[in-house]
């Protein structure tokens, strides 16, 4: 054996199969980073989906990387807030908006088809349309 090599019983940890990457900002401002580690990619979106739905629940925003600039997060349409027990703002439910989902906090994808328009996004590999 080389001085270069490690045995594999001398290892303390490996890297999990899948890994997913994400910032965001709390209801304070602050900007933090979050890593999910799964064993497959489909335990991993589940995983993913599932933190994404706490996060909104908590009152956390997308952070969003533009270079040369700081990270700001996604706005909410404008509409009716209130203040949360530390002072941040909150956003309620926008029936104004129909691209807004009341139930997760997030903005939907516009669809159309044959004259019709709808808005929908996936949560937990499945369709929400807001109601």
């Amino acid at each position: 054996m080389t001085p270069n090599h490690t045995p594999k019983s001398d290892v303390l940890f490996t890297e999990a199969p899948a890994s997913w990457n994400t910032k965001y900002l709390t209801p304070e401002g602050f900007e933090c980073q979050i890593t999910l580690r799964a064993e497959t990619g489909s335990e991993l979106l589940e995983k993913a989906a599932s933190a994404i739905a706490y996060l909104l629940k908590s009152g956390c925003l997308p952070s969003i990387y533009r270079p040369n600039q700081r990270p700001t997060p996604v706005s909410k349409p404008a509409g009716d807030s209130n203040t949360n027990s530390n002072g941040s703002s909150l956003s309620n439910s926008n029936s104004s908006n129909p691209a807004w989902c009341p139930i997760h906090q997030c903005e939907m994808k516009r669809w159309d088809k044959n004259g019709k328009v709808w808005y929908s996004h996936k949560v937990d590999g499945k369709w929400c349309t807001g109601k």
